[in-house]
């Protein structure tokens, strides 16, 4: 009978040690270098105007007049300010360049 208890304790530290083995956590592996993910493609100024601009208004309404570069900076830097963080300085710079290629004045 004393023999039995000595192997049940026995028994019971070894599941106890391996368990704790089998729990203990591996530290995580380092994350991949930024620049293995993959980059996403510049935009256009006309995509840029009809994924942005689009939202609110069409090209047609860009399209009913000829501005000068001033006023059309003028204008995306308006609309910009109607939703924070919506369009980018460098996404309207891009607008403006379609804007003013496509229908700036002469």
């Amino acid at each position: 009978m004393r023999v039995r208890s000595i192997v049940l304790i026995v028994v019971s530290l070894m599941l106890l040690v391996f368990s704790i083995g089998c729990a203990k956590q591996e530290p995580p592996a380092p994350a991949a270098p930024a620049a293995a993910a993959p980059a996403a493609p510049a935009l256009d100024g006309k995509t840029l105007f009809d994924n942005k601009c689009g939202v609110c208004h069409g090209i047609d309404r860009a399209t009913i007049r000829a501005e000068t570069k001033e006023k059309w900076v003028s204008i995306v830097k308006d609309m910009q300010g109607k939703k924070a963080d919506w369009i980018s300085d460098v996404e309207a710079a891009k607008i403006v360049e379609f804007l003013v290629a496509e229908h700036g004045k002469k």
